[in-house]
């Protein structure tokens, strides 16, 4: 193996490292980091010119569903930006949509194919690369941004968005209120965490303020559902995914 794919190699396996760990915080059981998460919320809202919100937590997604039914779904927003109200002031759910969206903008502009990446093999234009484990990826010449987008962030929504919140969002009903998942944002955060922790990616000292934020807010809650003067919090679940009011996201629940 020559030098560049020897480094290559020893990239990855730093970068699976943080995804196995974001994977812990992202299906972590257990008490609640109530202040750490309060506090990184606090300032998620001072990043969108509110106060801080009066908090209430709840034992389950389900519990809070009774508080959040006023709140706006998907669509809400996306009327929001098509056909805003005139003289109205957008709500927090989508200024919090938008903001997110910078965060994630603004870090992928500032990831850049390493140095040590080799030359791609040839592939047809608009064609994907192989669907390789990363070590057959890594031996091919596939860029190793593709690498980590594909077995970390992808392989990481695979596991918390398709194996937890989503069929958590089936049960409760859909459309539902638009909610921010806590600890499942791990596959995105894990995937620019690795640029970062790697040296890969220079953020700037706002920007990490930022994603330390948002890292805080998974390593300590659940679901949260913020509005105007308050914000509703799940706790995380007790075991597996059944939280200490009984719901449980399987097949089988009821809610």
């Amino acid at each position: 193996m020559t030098a560049p794919r020897h480094e290559r190699a020893a990239f990855w396996q730093q970068a699976a490292a943080v995804r196995d760990e974001w994977h812990g915080y992202g299906t972590a059981c257990g008490p609640t980091g109530q202040a750490v998460a309060e506090q990184a919320l606090t300032e998620v809202y001072r990043r969108l010119g509110r106060p801080r919100p009066e908090f209430v937590w709840v034992r389950s997604p389900h519990e809070a569903q009774p508080l959040v039914r006023h709140l706006p779904t998907l669509q809400d927003l996306y009327t929001w930006v098509t056909d805003p109200p005139l003289g109205r002031r957008p709500p927090l759910a989508s200024d919090l949509a938008a903001s997110l969206a910078r965060l994630r903008g603004t870090m992928d502009d500032r990831i850049a194919p390493p140095l040590f990446d080799p030359k791609p093999p040839k592939r047809d234009k608009g064609q994907p690369w192989p669907n390789q484990t990363a070590e057959a990826a890594l031996a091919y010449g596939v860029p190793f941004v593709d690498i980590v987008r594909r077995h970390v962030r992808e392989a990481l929504y695979t596991s918390l968005a398709d194996g937890f919140y989503l069929p958590g969002k089936r049960l409760l009903g859909a459309p539902g209120p638009v909610c921010w998942y806590g600890q499942q944002e791990a596959h995105w955060i894990a995937y620019y965490e690795v640029w970062r922790r790697l040296g890969l990616a220079n953020y700037g000292s706002a920007v990490d303020a930022e994603l330390d934020g948002w890292q805080a807010i998974a390593r300590s809650a659940g679901w949260f559902w913020p509005d105007e003067g308050r914000c509703i919090v799940s706790a995380r679940p007790v075991a597996g995914t059944t939280f200490a009011d009984g719901w449980s996201i399987t097949p089988a629940a009821t809610g």
